[in-house]
């Protein structure tokens, strides 16, 4: 059995869907990733530090995107 293969071009709309999902999933990994920094114990001090830096690292990649994507959706619109 084959899959079908589309036979349409991607929307703009498919496009927009597929760039905010991929930014929500960073600052909620991000969110997450704070949390259990934050809930560590004091004997996991040295990794409750690594993840909370990978926590903002995931925070700020996932507002960039956001903010890149309405910058672009905005300016493309003018």
């Amino acid at each position: 059995m084959r899959f079908p293969i589309p036979s349409r071009e991607t929307t703009p709309s498919e496009y927009a869907v597929l760039v905010v999902f991929i930014a929500v999933v960073f600052v909620i990994l991000g969110v997450i990733a704070l949390i259990v920094a934050i809930r560590a114990p004091a004997d996991k001090h040295d990794l409750a530090v690594a993840l909370a830096h990978r926590g903002f690292w995931l925070l700020g990649i996932g507002a960039a995107i956001a903010v890149g994507f309405w910058l672009f959706r905005r300016f493309r619109d003018y």
